[in-house]
């Protein structure tokens, strides 16, 4: 499977997370908020092409910055 960024997801499409290629302080971060490697998310929504990404971690909704997201690497 090719390694694919979250930004090059469609939106409401659900994934599984593979890589977050952020160093650790990012991983520490998300996985505070539920998302770590081998966890589903949906890409609810990307708002242009420099805005926010919106995704749901379980019950939980987060917007993420377009770096953070492109960090995040996925498998359909």
């Amino acid at each position: 499977m090719k390694k694919i960024s979250l930004l090059n997801i469609k939106e409401n499409e659900k994934v599984r997370i593979t890589e977050i290629a952020g160093g650790s302080n990012l991983e520490k971060r998300l996985m505070s908020m539920g998302a770590y490697k081998g966890k589903e998310i949906i890409k609810l929504s990307h708002i242009g092409l420099r805005g926010p990404v919106v995704i749901k971690v379980g019950r939980s909704i987060f917007a993420l910055g377009h770096g953070v997201a492109a960090k995040i690497i996925v498998e359909k």
